[in-house]
């Protein structure tokens, strides 16, 4: 294939919008689904579903950040063809080891079931690197290198709608597969089952088309998307043969834990949101509602609700910047946040554990979607600051980490559903959930406090606090304005 030069800056973000929508898509339909059929490897239990969510983030936890330090080092063409491929392989995989498990009589639990979940489970390791690998290395890496300034905000907000949007329709399309008669018309005796498999071939076939786009635009931005070396230095530290920057280390963790401007509490604050089963698209909700007699049109229209409101959210958050400013409206979205959680946790504690789903139900599910439009809109927010705080020649590793430390949230949130498996005591999750958020919003009020941007000087050999690339750039006879560890109370007494 020729190299497509001469595309405009507009062509190429329609491209990667493209290729991002095809792929999201595909996948929140995957994970709407997935958690249903599960249940018929585990009759009457959450083990299934959990044992799924448990095996994917342990895996991401403990790969995603060499993932990101490899791709920091290694051809994008490369790096995007490796997640795609792995994308397909583990759908594919996953897909025929259901149509295998079909064949056996349903209904009789045993060693073929666990064998099945066995292998259903690794293709969804598999399915889950790629995932990240592809989404690590185009929204932390690409779209910063390729677009600036407002263009780059608005392509970061774009594609939180294209992710919201696809949470909204993936699983709707997925519900309406559900259906006795297209089992029926693929022979099939389990509606789940012929929806997953539906699910599975069309997802499967969006990845060539998101593949092509992507080496498209690699193709066309191919100067601008080159691996940049771990110890590339400013032109103010190469002439300072004694100066040690500690970003210099490749490793994701050492990058990540010696960085400066507090990327660690964004970070945290963050991924304590995600120590959470409090999710409309989240497969222990999904699961748990399931057993309380929810219909699958009902937990689909559920999903679609929160990812519709947040849709909303991410479109508001333009204006609530001009209003709050950045650091304003990332903490009324993270305190709107706390607020739904802790009124869906109350109106949990009036369920009736063993009867069907009533109104108390109704107004923690509805309170959990309401929930949905703080944290997308706080997501929103964190990436902002971090494509504009973290160092150029760490970006696919930080953002690595941001991402194992999500899973590491959703891990905690899986290994105690696998112990608290049963029904009645999904409370004791919900009451954990809302413990977690309330500390993410208390991480990030910290960093406000700690971290904030003022013009100070280094001097020729001492140096305060460790720079990143761009802000090594940027000195001008030692001066420099920037976001570091500089607490309220030291504004106060500066002024």
């Amino acid at each position: 294939m020729e190299p497509l030069l001469g595309l405009s800056d507009d062509e190429v973000r329609q491209k990667i919008l493209w290729s991002h929508g095809i792929t999201r898509l595909g996948t929140q339909a995957w994970l709407f689904i997935g958690p249903l059929v599960l249940l018929r490897f585990t009759p009457g239990r959450l083990t299934g579903p959990a044992s799924w969510g448990f095996a994917t983030t342990t895996a991401s936890l403990l790969i995603s950040p060499a993932l990101g330090s490899w791709a920091d080092r290694t051809s994008r063409r490369r790096v995007v063809a490796c997640g795609v491929i792995a994308q397909a392989v583990g759908v594919l995989g996953s897909t025929a080891v259901l149509l295998l498990s079909l064949q056996r009589e349903a209904g009789k639990a045993g060693s073929s079931d666990f064998l099945a979940l066995l292998f259903f489970l690794g293709f969804s390791i598999v399915e889950e690197l790629g995932t990240v690998l592809s989404d690590v290395s185009v929204k932390r890496d690409w779209t910063p290198r390729l677009f600036a300034g407002d263009m780059l905000k608005s392509m970061n907000s774009t594609m939180s709608q294209i992710d919201l949007i696809s949470k909204t329709v993936g699983p709707l399309l997925a519900g309406l597969l559900i259906t006795p008669r297209l089992a029926i018309d693929l022979g099939f005796d389990d509606a789940e089952a012929a929806g997953f498999v539906s699910v599975g071939l069309l997802n499967a076939m969006s990845f060539a088309p998101q593949l092509r786009l992507l080496l498209q635009v690699y193709d066309a931005r191919i100067e601008l998307l080159q691996p940049m070396a771990a110890n590339q230095q400013a032109p103010h530290e190469q002439n300072q043969q004694n100066h040690q920057n500690p970003m210099v280390p490749v490793t994701a963790w050492k990058a990540w834990w010696h960085h400066p401007s507090g990327i660690q509490f964004l970070s945290f604050s963050y991924a304590f949101l995600y120590f959470t089963v409090l999710s409309p698209a989240g497969s222990i909700m999904t699961a748990y509602l399931m057993l309380k007699s929810v219909a699958s049109w009902q937990l689909s229209l559920m999903r679609c609700s929160g990812a519709l409101l947040g849709v909303f959210g991410v479109a508001a958050y333009p204006r609530l910047v001009a209003k709050l400013g950045c650091r304003g409206t990332n903490s009324a979205s993270v305190a709107w946040l706390v607020c739904s959680i802790v009124l869906a946790v109350g109106a949990f504690r009036s369920v009736t554990p063993s009867g069907p789903a009533g109104l108390y139900v109704l107004i923690f599910v509805v309170a959990v979607c309401m929930a949905r439009p703080g944290l997308y809109v706080f997501e929103l927010g964190v990436l902002n600051a971090e494509q504009d705080l973290v160092d150029a020649r760490h970006r696919s590793a930080i953002g690595a980490v941001d991402m194992a430390l999500t899973s590491a949230g959703t891990l905690v949130a899986y290994g105690s559903s696998l112990i608290l498996d049963r029904p009645e005591q999904f409370k004791i999750l919900v009451n954990g959930s809302s413990l977690f958020i309330i500390l993410g919003g208390a991480t990030y009020w910290l960093w406000t406090q700690l971290f904030h941007s003022h013009l100070h000087r280094h001097d020729d050999h001492s140096q305060d606090h460790p720079h990143t690339l761009q802000q090594e750039a940027a000195l001008e006879d030692g001066w420099h304005d920037h976001l570091h560890y500089y607490p309220a109370w030291w504004c106060l007494k500066s002024q």
